[in-house]
């Protein structure tokens, strides 16, 4: 029987390629340690210039921001918070708040130095969130937005509590009191013409200073323009960044400039004019520390500016920026990858030293690209159906051929370089011969969709494609025939494994996925390893080959939009994966399984990386043989109530008498006698597990039904609470043994399956019985929420506290053990985010029969 377990090796993300310029402002930063901090794609990266090394934050499931510009239609003012658009950093320059788009957005407020989660802000947006800032003490942050009505909410965010929100507008002054947000449209007056205003920052004296899309600075005293700097730029000022120095404005005509505290000028640094410089660069960030500058552009460019050679920027980062990104190849015998996008541009990254050695400018969009055997050509696929073949030591053009009209997806070499296969959307496949100038000598043409994946055998005398349709085909070269013969195919070794149709990848699909929802694959043959890139922004590790259904691996986050392209370097050492619409390159360090023997490091996301043992399968049959049925059953047991056809008549009669009662009827009196519990025999274990406990005093206390039942084993005797109304699933005792948690299931919620107190009992955790198993930290004397988490798709048998450190939980359940931590008000398993969800049924009570209070 195949192999099914995830492989033991393991990715750890060593280096992001890019920076989000376009459709962002406002987004770099320098940090306290002078590293500077942005982000691309789903990752806040902090990068230290020293050292040439990044650090990651991987707290986000999506784009920390996608899709449009949000301030560049609605600008906001704020005369005591500024906002700042996506990302903020904190007065402290420590804490940065990040925030995302997506159908559940969310806010991460996290720590620059150790890239740990601090606190989490959900439930208040939709759509996505386009502006942050903290106010001047950094004790509340400012959050707009992306829904209809552009919502303004303002955030005790240590608490994680909301304390005010408003519909947005623009042209506003918003002032904060108590919890009521109220606005003041601002007054032109005849001081300036009304225009668009794109940033903003504030200063002493109820001044503020607003850039606008004609390149004036306007400047406003409380609510009033008072006065305007005209011609500040050359257009539109897309960045303003305030400190000690003064401030520093960024813009649409390539300029930096800077002004003194009482915004007078003090230099202009035009980044067009000097050799990094180009005809149409756009500032989109400023940031001004001291003695240096940053400047994000349009392009995903970051530059670095002394000001006392600020004729001579230095271009720290770069990345591509347009359309999507699918292009990846690796060279064949040194560190180096190509990647080329829709923004017209081929890049050759060096692996080695994270940087980026040559750039070349075509004139069509790149879509595929691919190395000669012996790394001295680059083949390049282009978006209108032509190829070029660039000399790799100069970029210099060897041929230019056009053949077909639609996109070329994919091409690649034979391994023994005398043939070039070229793949389109038009279907076939081209086969050129390399020594006679490319010319075309055979064609593939059994394809009935567009071509996805090609691969050569190991003799270069097979191919095999996949297309759109779902097909595998075989074809003897360089003629093209098709290849039929079972007994032939069977006997073929393949070069290379980057195709995602064939029974040797067939555990690489997840349920009810569509045929192009696996990208790509690249397998590694000596570490019998399958790295995949998936359309839900996820690189995944599998055993190789990956023969069976529901066969489990590891995957690792970060992109934020569909993954195109995953390869292995040369060596092994590294997997690059490309992002469509991220635009970015990520480089994973590939640890084999012999250095980590298997065992994973108790908090990866420190390394930049996270490993998760898969919670999806193709198959619901266990993979541990061994499982006790018992185990099984109680994993499906299902607490919802069942509704039988013979109910429905005394049903219905109770909803028309309570609907309809009948006054004229005169009520009976009740019985003077009554009825008192005195004892209950029995105890619920056959679904329950650690419900039973001394209680201080010595008795037993354990529940059954919907009683919690304090047993007297000298006297024989029984206390019963009686504070239920349903099936009472779970049972906690307090560390000094006094005091008692139970949860019950509901009809009306998802139901509460176990609770247990923290180790200094100021704090209960409880697991729901919800679809996501949620867990939730409580305060249970004041009956507050402080935090909550999805907990696992199965179901969770056990919540426990660490007795050595109070802020930490373990959770173990169907395959699976999850370690916890609380990050301020803030819960994920050690460096995933916390997500808020529905309270639950809890009761905790005295176990003298005194009953102490409810959270529901």
């Amino acid at each position: 029987m195949a192999d099914r377990t995830a492989p033991r090796c393991q990715l750890r993300l060593e280096w992001v390629y890019g920076y989000r310029g376009h459709q962002c402002r406002n987004n770099l930063y320098y940090t306290a340690g002078k590293e500077v901090v942005y982000f691309v794609a789903g990752v806040g990266v902090v990068y230290n210039t020293r050292e040439h090394s990044q650090k990651f934050f991987l707290g986000h499931n999506d784009d920390i921001i996608r899709n449009r510009d949000q301030a560049s239609v609605l600008p906001y003012f704020a005369a005591e918070i500024a906002l700042s658009v996506h990302l903020a950093v904190h007065p402290d320059k420590t804490l940065v708040a990040t925030g995302q788009v997506g159908k559940d957005p969310y806010i991460c407020i996290w720590d620059s130095y150790r890239v740990q989660t601090v606190s989490v802000l959900k439930d208040a947006h939709t759509h996505g969130v386009a502006c942050l800032a903290f106010d001047s003490d950094g004790q509340r942050l400012a959050s707009v937005g992306l829904d209809a009505k552009n919502t303004v909410c303002i955030w005790d965010w240590k608490r994680g509590k909301l304390l005010a929100t408003a519909t947005g507008h623009s042209d506003r002054f918003w002032t904060l009191c108590g919890n009521a947000l109220t606005a003041k449209r601002g007054i032109f007056g005849k001081t300036g013409d009304l225009q668009t205003i794109l940033c903003l920052a504030c200063a002493k004296e109820d001044i503020t200073y607003s850039g606008a899309l004609n390149g004036d600075i306007y400047v406003w005293k409380g609510l009033n323009l008072v006065r305007t700097i005209q011609g500040a730029h050359g257009a539109g000022i897309f960045s303003m960044y305030a400190c000690e120095e003064g401030f520093a404005t960024g813009g649409r005509d390539g300029c930096i400039r800077l002004w003194d505290t009482e915004f007078k000028p003090i230099t202009k640094i035009d980044l067009r004019e000097t050799e990094q410089g180009y005809k149409g660069l756009s500032i989109r960030s400023v940031c001004w520390k001291a003695d240096r500058l940053l400047a994000g552009t349009q392009d995903s460019e970051i530059f670095e500016v002394l000001v006392r050679e600020r004729d001579k920027p230095m271009l720290i980062m770069q990345g591509h920026c347009e359309g999507e990104l699918w292009a990846l190849a690796v060279h064949p015998k040194k560190p180096l990858a190509v990647t080329g996008s829709d923004d017209r541009s081929v890049r050759l990254w060096s692996l080695a030293d994270h940087a980026l050695i040559a750039r070349c400018n075509m004139e069509e969009a790149v879509r595929s690209v691919s190395f000669s055997p012996d790394g001295s050509q680059l083949a390049l696929g282009m978006k209108d159906g032509s190829f070029i073949v660039l000399r790799v030591r100069d970029m210099t053009e060897v041929v230019h051929i056009k053949d077909r009209k639609e996109v070329i997806h994919e091409m690649k070499f034979s391994p023994d370089g005398s043939y070039l296969a070229v793949g389109s959307n038009d279907g076939p496949v081209d086969i050129y011969a390399v020594a006679q100038r490319y010319k075309k000598i055979g064609e593939c043409s059994k394809s009935s969709s567009f071509i996805t994946h090609i691969d050569w055998s190991v003799d270069s005398k097979f191919l095999q494609t996949n297309d759109g349709a779902g097909e595998r085909l075989f074809y003897k070269m360089p003629s093209g025939k098709h290849l039929t013969s079972k007994d032939e195919i069977k006997g073929i070794h393949w070069a290379s494994w980057t195709c995602v149709i064939g029974s040797e990848v067939s555990g690489i699909w997840p349920k009810y996925t569509n045929i192009t929802d696996v990208n790509s694959v690249d397998g590694n043959y000596s570490s019998s390893v399958l790295v995949t890139g998936d359309d839900f922004g996820l690189v995944k590790l599998f055993r190789f080959p990956c023969l069976k259904k529901g066969a489990k691996f590891r995957k690792y986050v970060g992109h934020s939009a569909h993954v195109t392209n995953v390869r292995w370097s040369h060596d092994f050492q590294w997997v690059l994966s490309t992002g469509g619409a991220d635009h970015s390159v990520f480089q994973w360090r590939f640890v084999p399984e012999g250095i980590t023997n298997g065992v994973l490091e108790a908090s990866p996301q420190a390394e930049g990386g996270v490993d998760s043992y898969s919670e999806e399968s193709d198959s619901d049959l266990s993979d541990v043989p061994e499982l006790d049925s018992d185990i099984e059953q109680e994993a499906q047991i299902n607490y919802d109530r069942q509704v039988y056809k013979e109910d429905l008549p005394q049903l219905k009669q109770q909803s028309k008498e309570k609907n309809h009662s009948v006054p004229f009827l005169k009520r009976e009196r009740a019985p003077e006698d009554s009825l008192k519990l005195q004892f209950i025999h029995g105890y619920r274990g056959y679904d329950c597990r650690n419900n039973l406990f001394y209680t201080q005093a010595g008795e037993v206390v354990y529940h059954i039904a919907a009683v919690a039942v304090v047993y007297n084993r000298q006297q024989h005797s029984q206390r019963l609470y009686l504070g239920h109304d349903d099936d009472i699933l779970s049972l906690s005792i307090h560390p000094i043994k006094d005091y008692v948690a139970t949860g019950q299931r509901n009809l009306s919620t998802f139901n509460t399956q176990y609770c247990f107190c923290t180790a200094d009992g100021k704090c209960l955790a409880s697991v729901g019985l919800d679809d996501n198993h949620a867990i939730v930290f409580w305060d249970w004397k004041k009956g507050e929420k402080l935090a909550t988490t999805r907990g696992h798709k199965d179901k969770i048998f056990v919540v426990k506290c660490n007795p050595h450190h109070v802020d930490r939980l373990v959770t173990v359940g169907m395959k699976h053990i999850k370690f916890w931590q609380q990050t301020a008000l803030a819960h994920g398993p050690y460096g995933c985010c916390c997500f808020l969800a529905q309270s639950r049924a809890v009761v905790i009570w005295f176990s003298e029969n005194q009953r102490r209070s409810k959270l529901c």
